[in-house]
């Protein structure tokens, strides 16, 4: 802080400014206030003050019941390195996409950053991790995701994450299964094609004797009825 190292006050805030004890002892015994304890609770006071002043609100609401500029600049510190935290990780997760992986596995990274950000005790929204968590599935889940996006409200992070481990087995699962079903089909197809070929040169072929038959039958009756030997 630059105030306090114009005033050489620094050493108020990384504790090397030890404060001195409240009073002194003297040989009789006596106990008395020790003026130098008071002028250093000054100075400290001071600068406890002007730190609550060069915060912001929200900020200064976390270290409001500090009772020394030491106290109040590890809090700031613990304050800042989490912010920092939660802007990295919040940074990651806006940014990650499924690309060629499997929802489950997107989804196991989705969740570890949300995991991390609720654990510095900045937790995500439930709204905003599930219209991340959308976003980030990639233009495969176009029609997947418009669908969840017109629900009021959207379904939770878990519900949508299930839902779309099922849909990206369903893709799978079709890719995978559609050149042996049509390789398949096409056997089936032609089998059947040589079997009704079969049959109907079966089922030709025996009408036909029949009626020769009949035929020669016929014309043999009519020569005896004829009396033509």
């Amino acid at each position: 802080m630059h105030m306090a190292e114009c005033f050489d006050l620094m050493g108020f805030l990384d504790g090397f400014a030890v404060a001195p004890s409240p009073t002194i002892t003297s040989e009789a015994g006596l106990h008395s206030p020790n003026t130098g304890y008071t002028a250093w609770k000054m100075k400290d006071r001071k600068l406890l003050s002007v730190l609550y002043t060069s915060l912001s609100e929200d900020v200064a609401s976390e270290v409001i019941n500090s009772s020394t500029s030491r106290e109040a600049w590890v809090t700031l510190e613990g304050v800042f390195s989490s912010v920092s935290r939660q802007h990295q990780l919040r940074e990651k997760l806006l940014s990650l996409r499924r690309g060629s992986s499997s929802v489950h596995d997107y989804g196991k990274k989705f969740k570890l950053l949300c995991d991390q950000l609720n654990a510095i005790g900045r937790p995500v929204d439930e709204s905003d991790k599930s219209h991340w968590f959308l976003r980030g599935l990639g233009a495969q889940f176009a029609s997947f995701v418009d669908i969840r996006m017109a629900f009021s409200p959207i379904p939770a992070f878990q519900d949508l994450l299930h839902q779309a481990q099922q849909y990206d087995l369903m893709i799978r699962s079709m890719e995978g299964s559609t050149p042996q079903a049509a390789f398949t089909a096409d056997r089936r197809s032609s089998s059947n094609r040589g079997s009704s070929h079969g049959r109907r040169q079966s089922s030709g072929h025996t009408p036909s004797s029949g009626q020769n038959s009949g035929h020669v039958q016929h014309s043999n009756y009519r020569s005896s009825s004829s009396g033509i030997p």
